[in-house]
């Protein structure tokens, strides 16, 4: 009875805590659009104001910056200011910023003078004027995301407060980190595997498209926004990133494996994709050092990526076939699925088919019998795992840590999962996410902002179709049993999984940018470390974790086929996007990123060359020389970002 009351308390105390969360950040941004007072300009003159004249109440804003007049100017839309209808009211010459009120200011802008600095050029500024800096200068301005994070930092906290920011910026990027692991296993993966499961593709198909695709999800939408956000063709973060976990995953993952679990590998596949990724690393650093990427040549890697499962596809189809033509009927028996050697050739058992982060168990809501219908929504929306009583500290905290960003989750992402009691369905939960789901796309998009016809918006249509959604499966459904339709709802869980894997990614790329900015390091390195490690540290938990039991071949399969995966897909996704919207895409080199590639491809070569000579014998040894191979790749990619090792490289795009 006490630990049941202990838990309700907890639900209370966390649904509190969401709720101040979300005033706090009201507050916040109801504080901040106090900063430009009322805006006062001709509905029809709106488009001045990228010109640069604005009617503000704070006469030290100042405008030099098209991508300064920009921000403002989305603010004033999104905070709801109004605008004046009276055009006498104000003087429209180009180039005067007018205070409103009783007097009228003017100060000249001069929009030759807009600022081409480095936005890492902040550390060359005087303290006190570092925020005016941040505000006029293009590349500090965010092109994607939703919070400014180098303004957060410089803006908002004096000098002697500048730590303060700083750490709340770590503790919201490691809440983001969550966020993303936690969107990504717990609901993304779900509906691939249902979506597989109803277009009824082999599991052999299934694990080198759908399942891969989940556990990839977070690198890929990390490079996307990364690229994305790329400035005068940096693309260094997302390079940096792929690049980086790459040399992580096949060093030092694969390599504690060996060192747990020695073991002998599967010859084919591990051939297989060694040479797979050793072909598709050459052709990225060939397109690095050309310093421009095609349509056709961003299009290729997709391709690639098609011809590989084509590869593993038929391959598996052919050595199902010899298998069967040298058995002979009636002596020859095939072991049990439990007995079956975990090999890329297995398809139950296969590592890279596999969702590396999953856990059915952290979103398992079944129900419990005689709970009336609205107790059941209350147990379904609980951001809190069951077993409260048995957790650790450590696991305690961390179920606080994630209870906002689950909650959010659960309330706007549909999960279908047919390992739980009437698979997931809760009708009163499902009804609301049928809303709050598609509302939530909208914003995330920004598509709801768009108006129709010049007057109705998006989002108000979207409210529209929503509600007459979530009032056709209240109507069409019952509580005590899943509908006929229910799988569909795994294709609304995906496209939002989507949105907000891709949004996540986005403020996490924005933040790692405000980290280089104030601690002026380099994207590459901000890839090849705090990004890479973020989005492979689950990969070196769950790999480890498989080879202390006993399945080691599980694991490396994953620490190859994943990564290479993932170059194939991280580079050619954002880059047809970009070649698409924009052309061909002029790419920087820098010397970090040839270190990068030099040692991946050292890492991926010397494993073809000792696993082979060893018999594919994954020994200790061999282990030990990998994770030695990381940190000497550390060391060098340290002493390149500092100038201690240093090249003449031609980095311009």
């Amino acid at each position: 009875m006490l630990a049941t009351m202990m838990e309700l308390k907890i639900k209370h105390c966390t649904k509190l805590m969401v709720f101040v969360v979300i005033l706090a950040v009201l507050w916040y941004f109801h504080s901040k659009a106090s900063e430009f007072g009322t805006v006062l300009v001709e509905s029809e003159s709106r488009e001045e104001l990228k010109k640069g004249f604005l009617f503000t109440s704070n006469s030290n804003v100042k405008l030099q910056s098209d991508a300064y007049r920009q921000t403002i100017f989305s603010r004033v839309g999104s905070r709801g200011l109004r605008w004046v209808q009276d055009s006498d009211s104000y003087s429209s010459s180009q180039g005067e910023l007018l205070q409103t009120g009783s007097e009228w200011n003017s100060t000249v802008l001069d929009d030759s003078d807009d600022s081409d600095a480095d936005c890492s050029d902040v550390h060359k500024v005087a303290m006190a004027d570092r925020c005016s800096f941040v505000n006029t200068t293009d590349d500090c301005q965010i092109d994607e995301g939703f919070l400014d994070y180098t303004y957060f930092v410089y803006c908002d906290f004096s000098s002697e407060l500048l730590p303060l920011g700083i750490v709340i910026l770590v503790l919201w990027w490691l809440f983001l980190f969550v966020g993303l692991a936690v969107t990504a296993d717990d609901f993304f993966c779900p509906a691939l595997a249902v979506i597989s499961d109803t277009l009824r593709l082999s599991h052999n198909v299934a694990g080198v498209t759908f399942l891969a695709f989940g556990n990839g999800a977070p690198d890929i939408f990390s490079a996307i926004a990364a690229i994305g956000n790329a400035k005068d063709g940096d693309a260094g973060l997302a390079i940096g990133a792929l690049f980086g976990a790459g040399v992580f995953v096949t060093t030092v993952v694969a390599g504690f494996i060996a060192i747990i679990c020695p073991f002998d590998a599967m010859q084919r596949p591990f051939l297989r994709d060694v040479i797979f990724y050793i072909a598709a690393l050459f052709w990225t650093f060939y397109i690095l050092w050309d310093k421009t990427i095609t349509k056709i040549e961003a299009i290729g890697f997709i391709l690639l990526y098609v011809f590989y499962v084509l590869v593993v596809v038929i391959g598996r189809y052919i050595y199902t076939r010899q298998r069967t033509n040298t058995s002979l009927p009636g002596i020859a028996e095939v072991p049990p699925e439990s007995e079956r050697p975990q090999s890329a050739d297995n398809p139950v058992t296969d590592g890279e088919r596999q969702p590396l982060l999953s856990n059915p168990d952290v979103i398992s809501l079944t129900a419990v019998k005689d709970e009336t219908p609205l107790q059941e929504f209350l147990h379904s929306i609980n951001p809190i795992d069951a077993g409260w009583s048995g957790f650790s500290l450590f696991k305690k905290v961390y179920e606080i840590f994630k209870a906002p960003i689950m909650f959010l989750l659960i309330i706007t992402v549909p999960v279908v999962n047919y390992e739980d009691d009437k698979h997931h369905w809760n009708r009163h939960l499902y009804c609301i996410q049928c809303i709050l789901g598609p509302m939530f796309s909208m914003a995330a998009t920004k598509v709801g902002f768009i108006t129709l016809g010049g007057s109705f918006p998006v989002w108000g249509l979207t409210l529209i179709l929503s509600v007459m959604l979530a009032a056709l499966v209240f109507f069409t459904s019952k509580n005590e049993v899943q509908p006929k339709y229910h799988a569909g709802f795994a294709y609304l869980g995906f496209v939002v999984a989507v949105i907000w894997i891709y949004s996540i990614a986005n403020e996490i790329v924005n933040i790692l940018q405000t980290f280089g900015v104030v601690f002026n390091i380099s994207n590459a390195i901000l890839g090849l470390t705090l990004l890479a490690w973020g989005n492979s540290i689950g990969d070196f938990i769950a790999d480890t974790v498989m080879a202390r039991q006993g399945f080691p071949r599980m694991g490396i399969s994953a620490c190859f086929g994943g990564p290479l995966f993932n170059l194939l897909l991280g580079i050619g996704i954002p880059f047809t996007i970009a070649t698409v919207k924009q052309g061909d895409y002029h790419i920087q080199i820098t010397l970090e990123e040839v270190v990068l590639a030099g040692f991946l491809a050292l890492s991926l070569i010397s494993s073809l060359i000792i696993i082979p000579l060893s018999r594919f014998r994954m020994s200790r040894g061999w282990g030990i020389y990998l994770v030695i191979l990381y940190v000497v790749f550390l060391v060098v990619a340290i002493l390149t970002e500092t100038k201690v090792i240093h090249a003449n490289i031609d980095t311009t795009a």
